[in-house]
């Protein structure tokens, strides 16, 4: 943002809150993610290889409180938005309800799938600074199966 408006550089990737000083100060948005179809997983836990086959049911304890987190962001907007100001350090309104509405409603889903296209643009972004990202392939950097048995459960007890 200094940078910016020190005229150093001709733009650059701003996320809230930050993006909101930028409009108040006259910059313009060009693009998001959104507009140019870009996809982009926006939320991943990582963990390695070992801990999946080791430990399946921790992890699955810590996927379900992520949604149980996730459901109540949205059946209780104004408990999401005291963690934000909490963890953002604000009692700005404008930016409350702006990071609530990106990071709730438009990027976060309630089971966090990775997809391979998400999945790909990421990995490109990453093996442009480490080389071990590039001798990976796609199917051996996610595995959705601890996700996908949540939803098998979750569907057969409803």
């Amino acid at each position: 943002m200094a940078a910016l408006q020190k005229n150093l550089v001709q733009g650059g990737s701003i996320s809230l809150p930050l993006s909101l000083k930028a409009k108040e100060l006259g910059f313009r948005e060009l693009l998001t993610t959104e507009t140019i179809a870009l996809p982009f997983d926006y939320g991943c836990l990582i963990v390695k290889g070992s801990h999946l086959r080791t430990r399946r049911e921790e992890l699955k304890k810590v996927l379900r409180a992520t949604i149980s987190a996730y459901d109540l962001s949205i059946q209780e907007p104004a408990v999401e938005k005291r963690a934000i100001a909490k963890y953002t350090r604000t009692t700005d309104r404008e930016i409350l309800e702006a990071t609530y509405r990106e990071n709730v409603k438009e990027y976060a889903r309630r089971i966090p799938l990775v997809s391979l296209t998400g999945l790909a643009s990421i990995a490109d972004f990453r093996a442009e600074m480490t080389a071990e990202v590039k001798k990976l392939t796609l199917e051996k950097m996610f595995d959705n199966s601890l996700l996908q048995e949540i939803q098998k459960e979750s569907s057969q007890t409803k």
